[in-house]
């Protein structure tokens, strides 16, 4: 369903209004701030400056946000760190940033944990399914959530 541009033109405080909305709702990378600009209509120089206006308040910040998505990708959908690092890059977050986010919000005895975890609740699902390939099939898996290939090897084991 194509979003539907507004009819009037926002002014320039209803614009802001709407955008502190967006961004109190949750934290938001710069990108998505634009670009939620643009689906109000907002251009130009007013665009500009309400852009600057919001990271002045701290309506939303970059590091912030990257830090929020590692963390809770890592904690509610358990990604691993290879999976997180592509989706923010994706979101144009500064390569540096994303480096301090993925060491401050993941320990690694908690990653290598959950990935040892994954590790033996996918093999023991496919090994029970009679499957002669689980160890293969199961480092595939993790793989593919973002886990590095040789930390997922050396804790499935032989």
């Amino acid at each position: 369903m194509p979003v539907n541009k507004p009819t009037t033109p926002l002014t320039p405080d209803e614009a802001l209004a709407k955008l502190e909305q967006f961004c109190a709702y949750r934290e938001r990378a710069p990108r998505e701030v634009r670009e939620k600009m643009r689906e109000l209509g907002v251009t130009g120089e007013t665009a500009e400056q309400i852009f600057n206006l919001l990271h002045n308040e701290g309506f939303f910040n970059e590091e912030r946000f990257a830090r929020a998505y590692a963390g809770g990708k890592f904690r509610i959908n358990q990604w691993g760190r290879v999976r997180i690092r592509m989706e923010l890059q994706k979101r144009f977050i500064n390569p540096q940033l994303i480096e301090v986010a993925l060491d401050e919000e993941i320990d690694e005895k908690s990653y290598e944990n959950l990935l040892s975890k994954l590790l033996a609740q996918k093999r023991k699902e496919l090994e029970k399914k009679g499957d002669g390939q689980a160890r293969i099939k199961t480092a595939a898996s993790l793989v593919r959530a973002g886990f590095e290939t040789e930390l997922v090897f050396r804790l499935l084991g032989p």
